[in-house]
């Protein structure tokens, strides 16, 4: 509505100083051009600088999250540091109903924020704030000049259980590469330990049969198996400081 104001007190002016050389008509006509024109162009401006007619409006949403990576030995969020910085930093994570990765915006307008909580699910909530119309009245005034839902600021806080680890891209492919590397001494180990045992009991006694020596195999290969399994969680944990302590290029 504000640009048919505008446009009628520009054709009004210019009719009323141009079409009429004198008389009431001329300053009526004229008159009432201007000053719907400058009155038009002074709301379009406060609008645009000064956000009138307009309020902040803060909306918040909160989506359940799952590990950026398909990690069987701990579930993490990643971020990736921007142009080699040591702050800022662009978060990926995926959400439970989407298995696409996404990731925050790269703007001064937007803060990411990560903590952990006594939480069984991950968590991301984001509270947006943007200039919105105060009423329909200014909706109406200014329909066709824009949406004016100018993004004021984003807050993303991202709530983590104590089980997540928050690893950049690169300290993740590390812990990745090593916890492999890892396994495979680990089960290079069993197999060891499992020889040696096997070994010492036929040695024990040698009348041992096929399937004594199968289920004796199998017995130790089991405890072996549970031992590592229950050192797994303080090597991981190990493993994610020293990752944690690396740089995050």
């Amino acid at each position: 509505m504000i640009i048919i104001i505008l446009s009628l007190g520009l054709i009004g002016f210019i009719v009323g100083y141009l079409a009429f050389k004198q008389g009431w008509k001329r300053h009526l006509i004229g008159d009432l051009g201007l000053i719907l024109l400058v009155s038009a162009a002074v709301l379009m401006i406060g609008n645009d600088t000064k956000h009138w007619g307009m309020r902040q409006t803060t909306t918040s949403q909160t989506t359940t999250l799952k590990s950026t990576v398909a990690n069987p030995y701990v579930k993490l969020l990643l971020f990736e540091p921007v142009k080699k910085s040591d702050t800022e930093k662009v978060y990926v994570y995926r959400t439970t109903t989407n298995h696409q990765r996404q990731h925050t915006a790269v703007s001064l307008k937007t803060v990411n924020r990560v903590k952990t909580a006594h939480i069984k699910t991950a968590r991301l909530t984001t509270k947006t704030t943007r200039w919105t119309y105060k009423n329909n009245f200014w909706r109406w005034l200014y329909a066709g000049t824009g949406s004016h839902k100018t993004l004021v600021k984003r807050q993303n806080t991202f709530t983590l259980p104590k089980t997540w680890a928050t690893l950049s891209v690169s300290q993740a492919k590390w812990l990745d590469n090593q916890a492999k590397s890892e396994s495979t001494k680990a089960n290079a180990t069993i197999k060891a330990t499992v020889t040696a045992k096997v070994q010492a009991a036929r040695i024990a006694d040698p009348s041992l049969s096929t399937k004594q020596v199968a289920a004796l195999t199998k017995n130790i290969e089991q405890a072996a198996s549970a031992q590592a399994k229950q050192q797994e969680p303080v090597l991981i944990a190990k493993l994610i400081k020293q990752a944690q302590a690396r740089s995050i290029h």
